[in-house]
């Protein structure tokens, strides 16, 4: 079960945005469990005995006390995600780096409030070695490992893996940060291709080829360049160029 807590001034705020975010991830069939508070006092008692995975909070109300409690609660769970709401009205922090993964919602509407709650407990869900996607009505986590590479199609992503293929709705820029953030070794070599590094056999200017004998279209000359380096900055890395593709 994910523990949820909400904490907002107003009731119809607090209110609004619990609704639409247990409406999401009742929806795709998450159990949930939720605390409902006004202010830093209130979220300091709710939690002691029942501390959250994902707080929702105005930025409005994120003064000292609200991130002091918040601190508490990411030290006694470091997996926490807080999702800040009303954009503009928030101002970064020095401190609000040891409270990564924090997000902020550009506006408090419908839209943001169900994408930023699939967003934070797929961050919940999240695992270094694997990366997890939503395909209705379950969600799938794969071994990063057996992933060959990402193609998109608008909002649309296929994943390739060593035994099968999926697709599955998000932006492969999003899918891209993600990895990133796992440190794991993707090189970008066109707009709709994101290649597990691991599976990179040799490339030429024009082409990509992976070890399962694939070809894959280079689009731009800084993809290009942009795979030669981070290749080379690879510690220990046992790439040979193919015979029929130049040396790099």
């Amino acid at each position: 079960m994910i523990k949820f807590a909400f904490c907002y001034e107003h009731d119809d705020t607090l209110n609004f945005v619990k609704n639409e975010v247990l409406s999401c991830l009742r929806q795709r069939e998450v159990e949930i469990d939720a605390v409902c508070c006004h202010n830093a006092c209130e979220l300091a008692q709710r939690i002691r005995s029942n501390c959250p995975d994902i707080l929702f909070c105005d930025s409005a109300q994120y003064d000292a006390p609200l991130r002091s409690v918040i601190m508490n609660v990411k030290r006694a769970n470091h997996k926490l995600v807080c999702v800040s709401t009303g954009g503009a009205a928030g101002r970064p922090h020095a401190e609000d780096v040891l409270l990564e993964p924090l997000y902020i919602m550009p506006d408090l509407n419908r839209r943001h409030l169900w994408s930023y709650a699939a967003l934070a407990y797929e961050k919940v869900l999240d695992q270094p070695d694997s990366f997890t996607y939503y395909v209705r009505p379950s969600y799938i986590r794969v071994p990063v490992h057996e992933i060959r590479y990402f193609t998109s199609e608008g909002r649309r992503t296929h994943i390739v893996c060593a035994e099968y293929r999926d697709t599955f709705y998000q932006k492969l820029d999003v899918v891209e940060d993600l990895l990133r953030q796992k440190n794991c070794r993707f090189m970008r070599i066109h707009k709709s291709y994101l290649v597990n590094a691991s599976f990179i056999a040799g490339f030429s200017r024009d082409y990509v080829l992976l070890t399962t004998g694939e070809r894959l279209r280079i689009s731009k000359y800084e993809y290009y360049q942009m795979l030669t380096a981070q290749l080379k900055n690879l510690k220990n890395t046992k790439l040979r160029p193919h015979p029929s593709y130049p040396e790099w």
